[in-house]
């Protein structure tokens, strides 16, 4: 698994020696674990001591209120870092495995002490936040501008890219979670588009046809 994190730093800082401190001090100081299929790697009030990074499969981050109903806000991908978690003491979001993963956890001490003393990670940092933040509005656009059935289109659409399958196994419970509504409205919608050709659905699975 060595090679998995020597391969994510040569293609996040490609333009660093290989000798160069930061290299060395982020292989030896991180720790990469494997991580099942809805397996929690952060929950909700966790106390931080690592910052995650995503080197192989995806994971899901999700809020909770307090009834304890799920909202769901990102998925993290290779390369991606959930910078929430570099934020609080305790996590203020639960981060599961989509699918079984490869992260890397880099201790918060490290971290802190890195953006001090090279600007090429604090140049990943802000970047990481980019994302996050990017992906923060486009979830309040959908939320304020789009139809339920433009969302749902959206996400499944994501889920494939992701998955890199056009085939879901997906329940509309599932869906109907992360769109934070209700199963009836989901299963709704996912009969028009099956109407329409858009979709062909199965026992828990949906198949994206255009």
């Amino acid at each position: 698994m060595k090679n998995n994190i020597e391969q994510f730093i040569q293609n996040s800082f490609p333009t660093l020696p290989l000798d160069h401190p930061l290299k060395q001090e982020f292989l030896s100081e991180g720790e990469l674990i494997s991580i099942d299929e809805g397996e929690f790697l952060i929950d909700l009030n966790e106390e931080m001591t690592f910052v995650p990074i995503v080197t192989n499969g995806v994971l899901k981050v999700t809020r909770e209120d307090d009834e304890g109903n799920e909202l769901f806000l990102y998925y993290l991908e290779y390369g991606e870092t959930c910078t929430i978690s570099m934020m609080y003491q305790e996590s203020a979001v639960r981060v599961t495995a989509e699918e079984k993963s490869l992260v890397y956890k880099v201790p918060l001490t490290i971290i802190n002490d890195w953006m001090v003393r090279f600007p090429e990670w604090r140049d990943f940092v802000m970047h990481a936040y980019k994302i996050r933040f990017d992906g923060l509005l486009k979830a309040i656009d959908e939320l304020a501008f789009k139809k339920m059935d433009e969302r749902l289109i959206n996400y499944l659409q994501k889920v494939r890219d992701i998955k890199d399958t056009n085939l879901l196994h997906i329940s509309h419970s599932e869906i109907a979670l992360n769109l934070n509504t209700s199963r009836e409205v989901i299963s709704r919608l996912l009969k028009q588009l099956e109407k329409i050709g858009k979709v062909k659905l199965g026992r828990n699975k949906v198949e994206l046809l255009a």
